[in-house]
């Protein structure tokens, strides 16, 4: 077995010493008797950076900007800089000569990819002026126009690496300007052509054949290539020009149109692109610029509408990038306000909340930011704040509260710590670069930090116990504990010693212990703040042992995990010697000596409990029988956590320790016998770890042990031949297998043992026997032939020292340091290697000389001696991979043209390769191949052997000392144990030193592992032939193990797949007759590839893909029966579907721009000239031919796939599936810098009315993609706006203004002649001239200049007659209007913006041509009823409209005379189902047209919306249609809005509910245009405060009376004249639609309007909840909900609280009820703006205490309720005033109860006490608010209101149910921790509270 479970990534959570985490490539064994150490970076740290920069300067010959410091202390170390040299130069002239040569492919990309390796094997190791050219040159290819996605995204990558740091090139030595990069993200990501299929780009939404499962996939996919755009824009901000902050402005403000979609596109651009890291001197270019406009912005939108997210982004950077340079002072309040509003947290009872609150949210990482940026200064303010925000929102942490906000909070508690201890690390120890530094005024003090950690403690250590896992909490503790450890760890270790007692509560086991180990660091090394801390540790350790508990995993592992933390930290030596000795000792100091005894119980008890667990573990009688050879996935975790945990442990002890402990361990293995698979292999892993901790000591147990008990039991010939071994045999080559895991050079005392153990045991005839044996052979090998670390001790040099020169305890919690690391390497001796050879020699020879004469045919071998010997030989090869050469041959050339060498990089990994030895690989190679043939001849069934063949097969292409995969989890564990380990407030690496050691053999192994862009030699060609014809094989498991390697391989040599592709098409010929369905099926598996590799048939490649599509598709052709297999099928669907995801364009011509070659130039010019470098013209020249004859071919290429593919689809008797995969293959070929042949135009003309459904739905997109292909070009001019309107504003003033009101609609002047029509400018473009004015204003020029309409056959192209021709044909028309009106699925239908895109392309470019044609079928369509045959219509009609754009005035209005009559037939007969499509067709007609275009149909609209025909619901139908065309033209037709509501204010008494809510909706876009943006002019469209003022007018009957109102209107419409008040509250049903239409959609609510309101609605809201209340009561309830979520502006705070005084006047208790709960959400949802006004706190208070006193006992209660929530919240304080009040109250004296007459019945109190009794009840509700108010905890005022409140118990009703009530809820939320809260009450008032509590005895 390979490794103990190296590749677990959970090994990182369990160990935090991934090195022990026992895979075999972490633990290498070592020796060498030369002992060697890696090279000492020997210095103090002082002048370590200057004396050693200056060091690497002389020795390099040039500064290098920033090393991987870990090369240094390889032990081969001092080669690399000679390497690395060689490397570089080859790099910078390759790419030099590629770039000249014009060579994109291969060369270029080949040479960056080279260079983004060096950078990860050397980091920045290059000079700066290379550095810089690096980068432009990077940057010049990443703007190319033409470039392909897939290249693109590789430079891209590259790039931000090299601009990652951004301290080591500052703006002087590098600037780069940023509009090319603008432009190639305006391509891309808003790409004018990808919607129509011209434009694949990978991972985008792909029409045809998309399963619903391949969507999602795309969804999330699609991010890639925007991400890492992004993420470039970020990294290359920094270097922006000085101007650039003014130019983005002038080029996106006109974009800033808050009611269209470009406001989102412009905000976006401005938070990717504003450079915010300028210089304090130069802040007037930069953010001053825009920062007064923009936070104005920000303040006065209330709605959160999409882009506010992007502003919090783009002022958290700012306020990251320039702390102390802003004063946030006067925005804080507003800020905090949003920031807790947008964490959606629920409030009151009966909440609504709106879906966009949920989908606009802010993020929280740069929530985060902006908060730590603000923190600090001379005001403290958002400190203030930011309690006042925790305190509001702790109890929301506490466990018991769950809901989908807490992913949010818990975030936010994450991050923000983190946050302020980055913000730490750079003002205090960040060394200075040229970034902004903070001034010293605004540096974070020791104060602040404390306030800061105070203000969040509470909800870390709330959520420690959180439902979603205290992973978030132990983050936060880790890095406040690296601030302030005195607050945070004393608080989590009282959590944690009750949690180490407690047997009924796991979870705060788990919970408690990962928060600790998170402070581990802090609590262990103690420090000037948190001296005591180390002395928790042994107590801590001690109380976790019985968490090692067989019975529960999880405490099990999380014990493993606490355990090995802290002994990494601590060194475990016993120092209480010491006390005697020395007397210099602080308290602490001795405290610690005196515990250090107790290590070694610590260990010995610890083993006892895995003895325990290893007992219990044992695979028992019943798994035995089953002959499982695998462990459970638990036990396999819990191995590995056992093994690390202890090794770890080992490694930590000193000498004596470990002579009990190995003692101990020995005795445990050597005294039983374990089973081999469970308990053996825990039992092996234990008494390796001490083999490798001290291998000498430990080997001389067990080494002469083991070999004497085998010797003795195999002494016996007979053993050899028996099936099933013994026992006690089989588990001593086990423990002999493990222990000899060790270093190399201690092995070879005891290799002659070892080798007559091999010779006994390799054959033995027992399966379970030999593979023992040969993993005896393996480690072995491994322990003699490899480099590794010999020891990860937390000090240098272990502990193993007298006292009088070593202290231990002053290394508790030491960081390893990097300059002095020590690190012990084995490097293996002339003895190990002689030692290896042997050993090869003598295994491995005999083997092989066996199987060859097998596979020659000369002697017969049974198929288990085969499986044997190839066990064997796989065991040798694994064991000395890193010994043996690599295999040579001869390369392969001309796979690919190219003018420059691609030879390979060959890396330094400090073996030297013996030639004059036989190098074994290759003859392993030769035999391989050998037998591989033979056994396929003879006995292709035995996979068994199958199997090891591929995997040796694997080995010998790739195998040198380590896997991949094993890397890769030893990379994710050391990053995830790098990560809770580590100092983020000091930085400068100082992890611990086993981290540092692992992380420098990590970067040993990533060289082992490097092996990009391989030479391709004739050897690798046959092994790799091999591997396809195993993956071709019959046996399905042999396929996919071979097809596995075989992916892997390719992906490492040069163009090799070019060689094999036409290999696996051979599969695939129709013709061949003996191809079964295993080797088809193989094949196609080989072509889709794995998920992330290479996929044959989708290479980004031309002369690829004109080889594979047609193979695939002509494969259909095959006589073969089992094509029609479901999985053969399968396969083709998903080959298909693969291809269509990751298609993307390919490049048909790249051009090299000459910037890139000028930049090349000067990168090789410091290359030594003599050597040849320099180009000649005529290479040079040679290149840019060679580069044209390169482009050609692609072109020829290209049509020639696509004639190949138009060939098969001729043939007769293509299958369906093959014909409609062409098709697929056909449409993804459209693009948009070449146009389809004709013949593929005519093809999928005639598609579109082929049979298939898929194959039109394909041929319609087709089609659209082929009209944009043949658009013509139209002409476009500048205008100047200012000259046309006559005037100029001196600021920017967005809306209305007089320069902007020429593209009104004005009825007065529209073009109604040919003249007029002429001579007018149309703006098409919605968002032109509202915010301001482009810089160049550019329209459509003049008709006279536009291409000619109306054109005759003779003066179109090809492709165009082509077109017409069809389309003009009567019959083909027909049939096409037919397809397109059948239903597709029935009721899912919608209208298709694909289909309109075909007509809309169709009339733009034929103009009239097909109308007479379409008219009668037009006619048809919009009568007939039938929703299909409707939607068809509509389609067509927006495409007429749409498509007109550049018609004459003739022609628009003989079209306008057609579609009145049409669109009037229309509307008339809209039905249910298609009324949402004609609304659809109307918008879509609208959208980016200048409504003077469309008068006729806007004039057609509003002629009689609400005319009353056919019924209410084409009334309601009309105005959607109208609302959806007025919609798209926002701010440009205020006067059709004015008509439009003149014309619906008589009539919003409607009676129809249905009327009713589109008026709503209607008259929410009619005042949509109604928004205050900053310095904005009154608006010229309707607006909201004179609309409000008459509706109050006409409200005024229901405002006066007093009483309830009742909803007593029958829905009709009686004669005779309503009276008034019935026709009120019909315009009250309608107004209360629109107010909830706009609650979401508007940009700022009219609050001072809607106050007016309020009293009405607090009348009529009902107070329960129930679903039986009539509609208008049900509305009036909602809006108030909605209404009081609202954002308030603070001036408008004091006319919300008037009106709700005056509310609480009223005499309804209904209202005021009401209003107590719209005060709850307000104020919540308000909360630091009221907190801001001192008064308005006041007028709360006075509220909430004032409605306690009401007579009505619900308002009293619910006013209780208030009280306590704004208390709880921290709005209102407990002071004593408050208190004393409710006491006074408490005290009101109730008049005595008289004795009844027995007769009489009257009431118990006269009325005039009544009085004193709602006071007294007062009273008793404000104590109860206030003992409610803090669910959690006991504060010192809460016992003595418990008291006081206990003395109520008798009084009489209402009064004794609320004191009943209030303790009992005090009861159930103070019961889990009553232990705590006990501690606040004196003893006299636990007795008090004891009979409180339970309840009275039933007998009593």
């Amino acid at each position: 077995r390979e490794g103990a479970g190296g590749d677990l990534p959970l090994a990182a959570q369990l160990c935090s010493q991934p090195p022990a985490s026992g895979s075999d490539a972490g633990e290498m064994p070592s020796g060498g008797d030369r002992r060697v150490s890696g090279r000492q970076l020997d210095m103090t740290a002082e002048t370590e950076s200057g004396e050693w920069r200056r060091r690497r300067e002389e020795a390099l010959g040039f500064r290098p900007q920033k090393e991987i410091p870990y090369n240094q202390l390889l032990p081969y170390s001092q080669r690399l800089d000679r390497e690395s040299a060689v490397i570089l130069g080859q790099i910078k002239a390759n790419l030099a000569r590629a770039v000249q040569l014009r060579e994109l492919w291969p060369g270029l990309l080949f040479w960056t990819r080279k260079l983004s390796t060096y950078i990860r094997l050397y980091g920045r190791k290059f000079s700066k002026e290379d550095h810089v050219i690096f980068v432009k040159l990077l940057y010049e290819l990443v703007v190319m126009p033409k470039l392909e996605i897939s290249m693109m995204q590789g430079f891209t990558r590259l790039l931000i690496s090299l601009l990652k740091k951004k301290e080591l090139l500052s703006r002087e030595d590098l600037q780069l300007p940023w509009r090319p990069l603008y432009e190639t993200i305006e391509r891309i990501l808003y790409s004018k052509t990808e919607h129509l299929g011209l434009n694949w780009f990978p991972n985008s939404v792909r029409q045809g054949l998309s399963s619903s499962k391949s969507c999602v996939l795309s969804v999330l996919h699609r991010c890639s290539i925007e991400n890492v755009l992004k993420t470039l824009v970020k990294c290359c901000r920094p270097y922006f020009p000085v101007e650039a902050t003014a130019e983005m402005l002038d080029e996106w403000q006109p974009l800033m149109c808050p009611f269209d979609v470009t406001m989102q596109k412009a905000v976006s651009y401005f938070e990717m692109f504003l450079p915010t890291s300028l210089p304090p001197h130069l802040h007037h270019k930069g953010f001053r610029l825009w920062f007064d406009e923009f936070i104005g912005l920000y303040v006065a939108v209330q709605n959160l509408p999409q882009w506010e997210g992007n502003l919090v982004n783009l002022f958290a950077r700012l306020a990251t990038d320039n702390i102390g340079y802003i004063d946030w002072d006067e925005y804080i309040p507003k800020i905090f306000t949003r920031f807790l509003r947008s964490l959606n947290l629920p409030v009151g009872s009966s909440q609504v909340s709106t879906s966009k609150y949920l989908s606009n949210a802010y993020e929280m990482g740069h929530v985060v930011v902006w908060i730590t940026s603000m923190l600090g200064g001379p005001s403290k303010l958002a400190q203030k704040h930011l309690s006042g925000f925790f305190n509001s929102i702790a109890s929301f942490y506490h466990p018991s509260n769950n809901g989908r906000w807490l992913m949010k909070l818990m975030k936010l508690l994450q991050r923000l710590p983190t946050s302020v201890v980055r913000r730490l690390h750079r003002e205090r120890y960040k060394k200075t670069t040229w970034l902004n530094t903070v001034p010293d005024s605004h540096k974070l003090t020791d104060q602040d930090i404390t306030d800061f950690v105070e203000s969040i403690k509470q909800p870390v250590v709330l959520a420690m116990f959180s439902k979603i896992g205290s992973l978030e909490a132990a983050q936060a503790l880790q890095n406040l504990a690296l601030m302030r450890p005195e607050l945070v760890i004393p608080p989590v270790l009282e959590k944690t010693y009750p949690a180490l007692q407690t047997l009924t509560e796991p979870h705060q086991l788990t919970a408690t212990l990962s928060c600790v180990i998170g402070v581990a660091r802090s609590l262990v090394t103690g420090g000037r703040w948190f001296p005591e801390g180390p002395t928790h540790m042994l107590p801590l350790l001690m109380r976790a042992l019985p968490g090692v508990d067989p019975n529960d995993f999880s405490k099990c592992m999380i014990t493993f995990q606490f355990i090995a933390t802290f002994s990494t930290l601590v060194p475990l030596v016993d120092c209480s010697s010491v006390l005697q000795e020395r007397n210099d000792l602080t308290e602490v100091e001795k405290q610690l000596c005196s515990a250090t005894a107790e290590f070694e119980d610590f260990v010995l008890l610890f083993m006892d409990r895995c003895f325990a667990l290893i007992e219990i573990s044992t695979l028992e009688q019943t798994r035995e029988e089953t002959e499982t050879e695998k462990m459970t996935h638990v036990e396999s975790l819990v191995e590995l956590g056992l093994s690390s945990t202890f090794s770890t442990i080992l490694t930590q002890c000193s000498k004596e320790i470990f002579q009990v402990a190995l003692d101990k361990v020995f005795n445990f293995a050597t005294t039983n016998i374990f089973e081999t698979r469970v308990a053996g292999r825990m039992v092996a892993d234990m008494c390796r770890a001490a083999s490798k901790c001290r291998p000498a000591t430990a080997l001389k147990r067990f080494v002469p042990h083991c070999c004497n008990v085998i010797t003795q039991l195999t002494i016996n010939d007979d053993v050899l031949q028996e099936q099933e071994l013994d026992k006690e045999l089989l588990w001593n080559l086990q423990l002999l297998s493990e222990v000899t895991r060790v270093d190399g050079d201690k092995l070879l005392l005891y290799k002659d043992q070892v080798v007559n153990i091999l010779r006994r045991t390799l054959h033995l005839k027992c399966k379970q026997g030999y593979t023992l044996a040969g993993n005896l052979l393996h480690h072995l090998l491994r322990s003699t032939t490899l480099i590794y670390p010999t020891e990860y001790c937390s000090v240098p040099g272990g502990f193993d020292k007298p006292f009088t020169e070593y202290f231990p305890i002053k290394d508790w919690g030491k960081p390893g340091d990097l300059w002095n690391l020590g690190i012990q390497w084995h490097v293996p001796s002339e003895e190990e290697i002689t030692f290896a050879y042997y050993l090869l020699d003598n295994f491995l020879q005999p083997e092989l000389s066996r199987l060859k004469r097998c596979a020659d045919g000369e002697i017969e071998m049974s198929r288990d001696d085969i499986h044997q010997s190839l066990c064997i030989v796989q065991n040798c090869l694994m064991g000395s991979g890193s010994l043996l050469p690599f295999l040579g041959g001869d390369p392969i050339r001309n796979l690919a043209p190219t003018l420059v060498s691609l030879t390979e990089t060959k890396l330094c990994t400090g073996v030297n390769y013996d030639t004059t030895r036989e190098n074994y690989r290759e003859a392993i190679a030769q035999v391989m191949r050998k037998l591989l043939h033979h056994m396929l001849d003879n006995s292709e069934d035995d996979t068994k052997s199958l199997f090891i063949i591929i995997k040796i097969m694997g080995d010998l292409l790739q195998f040198r000392g380590s896997y991949k995969h094993e890397f890769d989890s030893r990379w994710k564990s050391f990053n995830l144990v790098k990560k809770s380990m580590e100092n983020r407030l000091h930085g400068k690496k100082q992890h611990i030193r086993a981290l540092l050691i692992d992380r420098v053999m990590l970067q040993h192994e990533l060289r082992t592992l490097t092996m990009e862009g391989c030479e391709y030699k004739t050897i690798h060609r046959d092994l790799l032939r091999d591997l396809l014809l195993l993956s071709t094989s019959t046996y399905s498991q042999v396929r996919s193990k071979a097809q596995h390697v075989f992916f892997t391989a390719l992906g490492t040599y040069n163009f090799c797949c070019r060689d094999l592709i036409p290999l696996v098409l051979e599969y695939l010929r129709p013709d061949k007759q003996d191809i079964s369905q295993q080797q088809m099926k193989g094949a196609l598996y080989c072509l889709l590839g794995n998920h992330n590799g290479v996929c044959l048939a989708n290479l980004h490649d031309w002369d690829c893909i004109v080889a594979t599509w047609p193979a695939i598709v002509s494969s259909g052709l095959s006589k073969a029966i089992f094509l029609e297999k479901p999985s053969i099928v399968r396969l083709f669907d998903d080959l298909a579907e693969k291809i269509h995801r990751q298609y993307e364009t390919i490049g048909l011509n790249f051009e090299l721009s000459d910037r890139c070659v000028e930049l090349s130039v000067s990168l090789c010019e410091e290359i030594d000239s003599a050597a040849g470098l320099t180009l000649t013209a005529e290479e040079i020249e040679n290149g840019i031919r060679n580069q044209i004859a390169k482009n050609n071919d692609s072109l020829r290429n290209y049509e020639k796939l696509i004639s190949t593919l138009l060939d098969l689809l001729d043939q007769r008797n293509i299958p369906w599936k093959f014909e409609q995969i062409a098709i697929g293959f056909l449409s993804l070929l459209l693009r948009d810098d070449a146009p389809l042949p004709t013949r593929s135009i005519k093809f999928f003309i005639q598609c579109l009315n082929h049979d298939a459904l898929v194959v039109r739905k394909m041929a319609i997109s087709a089609v659209a993609g082929i009209m944009k292909q043949l658009k013509r070009p139209h002409k476009k001019s500048e205008i100047d706006p200012y000259s046309i309107s006559g005037s100029r504003p001196s600021k920017i003033q967005p809306g209305d203004r007089l320069d902007n009101q020429w593209l009104h609609y004005k009825s007065s002047n529209l073009p109604r002649t040919k003249d007029e029509w002429e001579a007018c400018l149309f703006v098409e473009k919605t968002h032109w001239g509202y915010y301001t004015w482009p810089q160049k204003m550019i329209v459509y020029a003049p008709m006279n200049q536009q291409p000619k309409l109306g054109r005759s056959k003779e003066e179109m192209s090809e492709a165009e007659q082509l077109v017409c021709d069809q389309f003009s044909d009567p019959h083909f028309i027909e049939k096409f209007i037919k397809f397109l009106s059948l239903e597709d699925r029935k009721g899912k239908d919608k209208f298709n913006p694909r289909r309109f895109c075909l007509f809309k392309g169709l009339f733009r470019n034929f103009d009239t041509a097909f109308l007479p044609v379409l008219k009668p079928h037009l006619e048809r369509l919009v009568s007939d009823s039938h929703e299909s045959a409707q939607r068809c219509g509509a389609e067509i009609i927006a495409g007429l409209i749409r498509g007109c754009k550049h018609w004459t005035y003739e022609k628009v209005e003989q079209l306008w005379e057609i579609l009145c009559p049409l669109l009037r037939t229309a509307l008339s007969s809209i039905t249910v189902e298609t009324y949402s499509d004609w609304g659809t067709c109307i918008a879509t007609a609208c959208e980016s047209r200048d409504p003077r275009k469309l008068h006729w149909l806007f004039e057609l609209l509003m002629e009689a919306p609400l005319s009353g025909e056919g019924g209410s619901f084409a009334d309601a139908c009309r105005l959607y249609v109208l609302q959806g065309g007025l919609a798209q033209q926002e701010w440009r037709v205020p006067e059709l809005m004015h008509r439009l509501l003149q014309y619906l204010e008589p009539k919003l008494t409607q009676v129809y509910k249905n009327v009713r809510e589109r008026i709503g909706s209607v008259l929410t876009y009619l005042f949509m245009i109604d928004v205050t943006l900053p310095n904005s002019n009154p608006t010229l469209s309707p607006r909201v405060s004179e609309f409000t003022s008459r509706i109050i007018g006409q409200l005024k009957p229901l405002m006066e009376i007093e009483e309830e109102i009742q909803n007593h209107i029958v829905e009709e419409n009686g004669i005779g004249e309503q009276d008034e008040r019935t026709q009120a509250i019909k315009l009250l049903k309608t107004v209360l639609k629109w107010l909830m239409a706009s609650a979401g959609r508007s940009f700022s609510t009219a609050i001072a309007e809607q106050l007016h309101l309020m009293p009405l609605l607090f009348k009529i809201a009902p107070v329960e909840n129930d679903e039986s209340y009539d509609e208008l009561k049900r509305d009036a309830k909602m809006c108030l909900s909605l209404m009081s979520q609202g954002l308030l502006y603070p001036h408008q705070v004091v006319m919300v609280l008037d009106v709700m005084k005056q509310t609480s006047e009223s005499s309804s208790w209904h209202a005021k009820y009401t209003v107590l709960t719209y005060l709850q959400t307000m104020v919540f949802y308000n909360l630091f703006i009221f907190l801001d006004n001192e008064q308005a706190v006041q007028d709360v208070r006075w509220l909430v205490i004032k409605l306690l006193e009401d007579e009505q006992l619900e308002t009293r209660e619910m006013a209780a309720i208030t009280l306590s929530g704004l208390l709880q919240c921290n709005f209102l304080t407990m002071d004593s005033a408050t208190q004393l009040h409710f006491e006074q109250l408490c005290k009101t004296k109730l008049p005595k109860k008289r004795k009844r007459d027995p007769g009489t019945v009257i009431d118990t109190i006269p009325p005039a006490a009544s009085i004193d009794l709602v006071r007294r009840h007062a009273g008793v509700l404000g104590l109860s608010a206030c003992i409610l108010s803090s669910p959690y905890e006991v504060p010192t005022w809460m016992p003595q209101l418990l008291m006081n409140l206990s003395g109520h118990l008798n009084d009489p009703q209402p009064i004794e149910l609320t004191v009943k009530k209030t303790l009992s809820n005090f009861r159930r939320t103070h019961h889990d921790n009553w232990q705590e809260h006990k501690q606040q009450f004196t003893d006299d008032q636990l007795v008090i509270l004891a009979d409180l509590l339970v309840s009275p005895c039933y007998y009593a």
